[in-house]
């Protein structure tokens, strides 16, 4: 039952800005993948290429341990975009995935993140819509 619980409670991302992918996720790409779009947090950061969504999540207090997560756009079942607006302070990308798993991109409010959402919003239907 506890598992249950946690299964519906997404894992939440945060994300500050539109940014240069780092050397560090940069090796973590296949030959073939090209970076669209990358953000950046203070310590995290996202790439979303033509084939999948990856997430290097730092742990620790220096961050030196870094976790990937990787999402193929194949496994998403779901999703929704919440876009920046009136008196909101982010705008968020939550994806639902096979095996009831439900990730959450946060992004927060600047004058910029607000194209950046829609250039995400567009890469993610290219890729689970138009592609299927």
């Amino acid at each position: 039952m506890i598992l249950k619980y946690w299964r519906l409670k997404p894992t939440i991302y945060f994300f500050l800005n539109e940014s240069e992918p780092s050397d560090i996720i940069r090796e973590k790409l296949c030959n073939s993948e090209n970076p669209l779009i990358c953000y950046s947090s203070v310590r995290d950061e996202m790439v979303m290429t033509e084939k999948r969504i990856l997430i290097a999540d730092r742990k620790g207090i220096f961050g030196k341990k870094i976790r990937y997560i990787s999402i193929p756009y194949n496994s998403i079942t779901f999703y929704k975009v919440g876009m920046v607006g009136g008196f909101d302070l982010d705008a968020e990308i939550l994806l639902n995935l096979r095996g009831n798993i439900k990730i959450q991109l946060r992004f927060l409010r600047s004058k910029e993140i607000k194209d950046s959402i829609h250039k995400a919003y567009e890469i993610i239907t290219s890729f689970f819509i138009c592609r299927n």
